[in-house]
């Protein structure tokens, strides 16, 4: 659908079932976090970034760069499988509280703090 704006995607969110993701490289994807805000389960490339911030089989699934088929199957889980979708989502907004303001400031804190004598 080409270039949306931030007040819009909220909606798209919403009208959403499951979000696919492809990246051959990903440093960290804001939109892995927004869909653990919104509950909405996704299915992403395990590249870059992602595998740090996603927990293959807890807060969403991961499958191999270019697996077309893989990605398909991860999709077709999560609406075949009883109760998948769900117990990824309620993860994921739970994953969602580490990356809070106050959570971050706090790790930067405890950072700076263990590199001053």
């Amino acid at each position: 659908i080409g270039l949306v704006n931030q007040q819009r995607m909220q909606e798209l969110y919403d009208q959403s079932d499951i979000y696919l993701m492809s990246p051959n490289i990903d440093n960290m994807p804001g939109s892995i976090l927004e869909c653990y805000a919104c509950g909405l389960p996704f299915v992403s490339t395990g590249v870059g970034g992602v595998p740090y911030i996603v927990d293959d089989e807890r807060t969403g699934l991961l499958v191999p760069v270019n697996d077309h088929h893989a990605m398909a199957k991860q999709a077709l889980r999560l609406i075949e499988e009883e109760n998948l979708a769900t117990r990824l989502t309620d993860a994921g907004k739970l994953e969602c509280r580490k990356y809070t303001g106050a959570a971050i400031a706090n790790e930067w804190k405890n950072l700076y703090r263990s590199l001053v004598p």
